[in-house]
């Protein structure tokens, strides 16, 4: 059993910087920017995994005014044709948003 115990030692130190290196490349990481196309009546993509730090940049190409809003968490307001509007998200989560004008049109944004 005292054979065991550097082995297993090790094995821990090994894991133990491992971790550290993933979490410091982590914190290392340059916020992303990311693009949503507002086209057809549709977000496109329908939906999107980002990294907290991350932008979010919505660009209207349709020929009318849209919204990205979800409830009490953003609101884009009124984002007319060839206009964008862009947003960075903190908080991990799942957030499911809509057009407030052609609820029809849905995404969802996940910050992971």
């Amino acid at each position: 059993m005292a054979r065991r115990l550097p082995v297993t030692v090790v094995l821990l130190a090994c894991t133990a910087v491992t971790v550290a290196a993933a979490t410091a490349a982590q914190r290392g990481r340059k916020p992303a920017t990311h693009t949503i196309t507002i086209t057809g009546m549709q977000f496109t993509p329908a939906t999107l995994t980002i990294k907290p730090g991350d932008t979010v940049v919505w660009i209207n190409k349709d020929i009318v005014a849209h919204t990205a809003t979800a409830a009490a968490t953003f609101d884009s307001r009124i984002i007319q044709p060839e206009k964008s509007w862009k947003m960075v998200f903190k908080k991990k989560g799942d957030y499911p948003y809509v057009c407030s004008y052609h609820p029809t049109m849905k995404g969802l944004l996940k910050i992971q």
